[in-house]
């Protein structure tokens, strides 16, 4: 699953764009659960490309055209631990002014969720945006942070918090066990490096391997075709923040060996559609956890 971070537009509204472990995003049963005793899907390595474009049934205030691509890649295993990298490049036009938004990150997460390590760079129309670079580290019942741009900040947050190849790990387990909501605590590392969000994943019925028949050609590779997916939604809401809106939700199907397709990431102001349009299967290594 894609994760999604954010970046400013040039109207200084704060556009999410969190890289999807999908996978996000990252991204879902009991946050109680520690997670080296989650059960423990496989996620098969692989790069996926994303072609975005504006959602049309939905309100788009003062933006007159969208699109763009994610490229998205994730490796590693329990054992190894996870690395992923994305690139999110978006050409907005809103009320005539055109600004290009091109997002990348690199995250690595320890497969006992010990740690995770995340640096991003954003810019605009070319120009340097945002700066994030830190790591998080679980120990005596706590996470510690510790970010060294855009500025060093320590902090502190919830044990019980989780990251995003985990919470992907967590929504997979919960919809083959038939689960159709899971609640946790999702740290990512996005924007400064100091929000912490509670996760709502809505879990839809399994979709039987290979059922459909609108799917996209990339889609229709056999490793995809064999597998069962569901239909997933990820609310995020700011931890500390009350409020029944969310800061931004992202709907999906998700594959039971971690892949997405039919992304539709909602921004409030306006929705993008995301279509798998190349996919490509990365080295597995063997893990005998």
């Amino acid at each position: 699953m894609l994760g999604i971070r954010t970046f400013k537009s040039w109207s200084h509204q704060m556009i999410p764009i969190r890289p999807l472990a999908f996978a996000a995003a990252a991204l879902l049963f009991s946050a109680a659960v520690p997670a080296a005793q989650a059960a423990e899907p496989v996620l098969t390595p692989h790069r996926g490309v994303y072609d975005l474009s504006l959602d049309g049934r939905r309100a788009t205030r003062g933006i007159d055209t969208a699109r763009g691509r994610i490229l998205f890649e994730t490796n590693g295993n329990l054992c190894e631990g996870y690395t992923t990298s994305f690139r999110q490049v978006v050409e907005l036009v809103v009320n005539g002014n055109q600004v290009v938004m091109d997002v990348r990150t690199a995250n690595f997460e320890e497969g006992d969720g010990t740690g995770f390590r995340f640096t991003s760079r954003s810019t605009e129309n070319g120009a340097p945006r945002d700066e994030t670079d830190g790591n998080a580290t679980r120990a005596a019942g706590t996470i510690r942070i510790a970010v060294t741009k855009p500025r060093p900040v320590n902090s502190e947050i919830d044990g019980q918090t989780i990251f995003p190849t985990e919470h992907l790990r967590r929504i997979i387990d919960a919809a083959r066990a038939g689960q159709s909501i899971l609640e946790v605590k999702v740290y990512d590392g996005a924007e400064t490096g100091e929000k912490l969000y509670n996760a709502t994943a809505v879990i839809g019925r399994r979709i039987e391997p290979g059922a459909g028949s609108t799917i996209e050609a990339a889609a229709r590779d056999p490793r995809l075709m064999s597998l069962a997916r569901w239909p997933v939604t990820i609310s995020y809401f700011e931890a500390g923040k009350e409020s029944a809106t969310p800061a931004y939700s992202i709907a999906f199907e998700l594959y039971e060996n971690g892949v997405s397709r039919q992304l539709v990431v909602n921004y409030g102001e306006f929705s993008l559609r995301g279509t798998l349009t190349k996919i490509d299967w990365l080295t597995e290594n063997p893990c005998s956890r």
